[in-house]
């Protein structure tokens, strides 16, 4: 996927996010949590099998549950690994510090 599709998966994703919410409120994304959800949800699943594989929606139609659910596991390990995962919360974190909200370590005043 190229970033403009990623950020509208995202966006999509987004709207799921109690799907990654613990009961103590924290937010934890993890690969697997997200293949949960993306294979929950048609719309996200087609959507990133359509971004990542070239395939049309009607194509996607036509497999086999077992095929979309291999190339799903595919799309999902190539767009959405560990490593990328990571950069985000790297991100969101400076970003949490940019704007003051990023807890302060113990001791710190």
């Amino acid at each position: 996927m190229r970033w403009k599709e990623a950020i509208a998966f995202t966006e999509k994703l987004s709207g799921l996010a109690r799907e990654f919410t613990e009961p103590d409120g924290r937010l934890v994304v993890t690969p697997e949590k997200l293949g949960a959800v993306i294979a929950r949800s048609g719309d996200l699943a087609t959507q990133l099998l359509e971004r990542t594989t070239g395939l049309s929606r009607e194509a996607i139609d036509h497999l086999r549950p077992v095929e979309v659910l291999d190339l799903l596991a595919a799309a999902i390990e190539v767009n959405l690994h560990e490593d990328l995962l990571g950069k985000a919360r790297g991100v969101g974190q400076a970003l949490s510090r940019s704007l003051g909200l990023a807890a302060k370590a113990p001791g710190d005043a």
